[in-house]
């Protein structure tokens, strides 16, 4: 279970009886609660806390909750299957081993974007953004140059 600490603003009984409840989160703590509710109806518990009580925010996302890849990490999962990649991360990025498998680049783009996973780049700017700068647009121009 995961806790993000936020604190109602706004609190109103709906036509059908349902209450509705808002509640502001800090930006510190805005992405962990995208992760947690990046599609409406996502069930959630609320409990209110003692003024001056924070709460502990490990946003460690169980294991069945674990974002769905899209795009970016398709093409990443693509080009790790391709030996002309490894090929190319061999020969631009000074490796202690060599990459031989797709597990290997697998790891290799885990490890420059600072994620666990690939479906990650899909949910997370920053890795995406490393994604683009470390691995797409590099490789993009090793390809054109080999024709």
């Amino acid at each position: 279970m995961s806790a993000i600490p936020c604190a109602s603003v706004n609190l109103r009984t709906m036509a059908d009886g349902t209450l509705r409840i808002t509640f502001d989160i800090e930006p510190a703590h805005a992405q962990n609660a995208f992760k947690l509710f990046a599609s409406p109806g996502t069930p959630a518990a609320i409990a209110a806390l003692q003024v001056g009580y924070e709460a502990k925010s490990d946003m460690e996302i169980p294991a069945t909750d674990k974002p769905k890849g899209g795009a970016l990490s398709k093409l990443a999962g693509r080009w790790c299957q391709e030996p002309e990649f490894w090929a190319w991360i061999n020969g631009a990025a000074e490796m202690t081993w060599p990459i031989e498998s797709a597990d290997h680049a697998a790891e290799f783009v885990r490890d420059m974007c600072g994620i666990d996973s690939r479906a990650e780049l899909d949910h997370d700017e920053v890795a995406a953004e490393e994604f683009h700068r470390l691995i797409r647009g590099p490789f993009a121009k090793y390809t054109q140059a080999r024709g």
